[in-house]
């Protein structure tokens, strides 16, 4: 049964996608959120994004904000809150000029790229990435824990292994930056716009050296932060 159907909204969350697979949002979706200091480059602190189903513009936001009033009421310090009529309404403050700026460039760059193409050189690369796991890396205890087909995966690897969190801070001495996840899991994102089908070769290569020479032996397991 879908939820909308009983009364409730929809809320898509589109942090691990939204700028790499196409969006075209579907009618019975009310809400989606998603954040922008990720696969959008923004760096932490940037903006996060939301979207409203035209439907609901006009309604009351939950939490109000200044920058939500209407244009000409802005700063008029009226007592009354005049909400702005569309998605502009749930807006709270002012943009930080220094979180906008990496945005804009990046959005220049994938709208010159064209999602279709960023989004199909994801695929190739963890394509990639897994075919090497698989002929390489599966001997040492490697296992994918991620769908494999095309339409089910996003734009990371999830690679299992039992001792996970040691082998990603020895990759970290080696300069690559991985992800750990409970209770055995890293996870690796090449990135289309900047990483090369090289880079995931050596990746691999790297990964294979840590475990085969149990370098990962040489760091303790005692968690001293979060990875």
């Amino acid at each position: 049964m879908y939820p909308w159907l009983q009364g409730c909204y929809n809320l898509g969350n589109k942090a691990k996608e939204v700028f790499y697979i196409y969006q075209q949002f579907e009618e019975g979706l009310d809400f989606a959120v998603w954040c922008s200091y990720k696969y959008l480059n923004g760096g932490p602190g940037a903006t996060a994004g939301l979207y409203i189903n035209k439907k609901h513009f006009g309604k009351s936001a939950g939490l109000k904000g200044w920058f939500g009033s209407k244009d000409e009421s802005q700063f008029l310090m009226n007592h009354d809150f005049h909400q702005d009529k569309d998605a502009n309404g749930f807006l709270l403050g002012t943009h930080s000029l220094l979180a906008m700026a990496p945005l804009e460039g990046a959005l220049n760059i994938f709208n010159e790229a064209g999602m279709d193409r960023i989004r199909e050189k994801s695929l190739r690369l963890t394509e990639y990435l897994m075919y090497l796991i698989d002929r390489k890396l599966s001997r040492y205890g490697y296992a994918i824990g991620n769908p494999r087909e095309e339409h089910r995966r996003g734009g990371h690897v999830s690679l299992e292994h039992e001792e996970a969190y040691r082998i990603s801070l020895a990759l970290r001495d080696h300069h690559v930056i991985p992800d750990y996840r409970e209770p055995n899991v890293l996870r690796l994102a090449p990135v289309a716009l900047y990483n090369t089908y090289e880079e995931v070769y050596k990746l691999v290569e790297i990964l294979e050296f840590i475990v085969s020479k149990k370098v990962y032996e040489n760091y303790d397991l005692e968690r001293v932060t979060v990875l």
